[in-house]
């Protein structure tokens, strides 16, 4: 018996990557509103029961890694679609991230380095635990449409400048700084990342520089992402942080309906050493 992992588009996951770790990617939804606004949808229990299906054929162990419930109740629609596995003699575990982007993605990697659930699950976690995402959004009213942020932050967002640099986490999306000017917010946003990886941008006490992976997302410009990957490669070289890695790639279609046109984000995951 061995392990395959499925988690949901929220993890960016590149196709080829995905493939690369016999990971199951189960697509989250975007659909237009009567208005002409865009909102988005949680997978289908059935579309989620099929996914597992595949997944455990051959008697496979199944890990269900996905969104924070916080964000997406696609958790929930996890859990039912498992049981309906269950009954079929399938082993589907089912755990709610807390996380999204790549911090959801880089523990889909690392739990799929691992032969069995129970493993696969315990890496996820630690992975999520030792990651921090960074974010910025240049219109907060996609975010606030949605629901994910408060009036207050998209308010304060919106005046003189203003630009929030943002988290998820467990409970959804917080503040980390507010930073005034386009500029010098992505200068803070690099900042922000390369003390989480032990570097030195900023003053204060730091981890230490332990191994880390690292992901760049992107909405709607390619340009702008390798860009940011470039500037924080050599930010990351200066402040003598350890990079193992790092994945560029687009936000999925659901996460771009929330964030609009112009995000950019960064996670700092932890480099986990492969299970003997």
């Amino acid at each position: 018996m061995s392990l395959t992992v499925v988690t949901d588009s929220a993890a960016c996951l590149p196709p080829a990557l995905a493939d690369a770790h016999g990971i199951i990617v189960v697509p989250l939804h975007t659909m237009e509103e009567d208005d002409g606004a865009a909102t988005t949808a949680r997978p289908a229990v059935a579309e989620l029961a099929d996914a597992y299906r595949a997944a455990a054929a051959g008697g496979n162990e199944v890990l269900a890694l996905h969104i924070a419930s916080a964000l997406s109740g696609t958790a929930d629609n996890a859990r039912l679609a498992a049981h309906e596995l269950a009954a079929e003699g399938a082993k589907v575990t089912v755990l709610d991230s807390g996380a999204s982007g790549g911090a959801l993605g880089l523990a889909a990697l690392a739990a799929a380095e691992a032969d069995d659930a129970r493993r696969g699950a315990a890496r996820a976690r630690e992975s999520v635990a030792r990651s921090r995402l960074f974010f910025l959004v240049q219109d907060l009213s996609h975010l606030r449409r949605g629901g994910r942020i408060d009036r207050t932050t998209a308010f304060a967002g919106g005046a003189l400048g203003i630009r929030p640099i943002l988290t998820t986490g467990p409970e959804g999306i917080g503040v980390v700084e507010m930073v005034r000017g386009a500029a010098r917010a992505r200068r803070h946003l690099i900042a922000q990342a390369v003390r989480a990886a032990g570097g030195t941008a900023l003053t204060g006490p730091r981890p230490p520089a332990a191994p880390v992976r690292l992901a760049v997302h992107y909405c709607d410009d390619p340009a702008a992402g390798r860009a940011l990957e470039n500037d924080l490669a050599d930010a990351m070289v200066e402040a003598g942080a350890v990079v193992e890695s790092i994945m560029r790639s687009p936000a999925d279609p659901a996460s771009r309906v929330h964030l609009g046109p112009g995000a950019l984000g960064i996670v700092v995951a932890p480099h986990l050493e492969p299970p003997r």
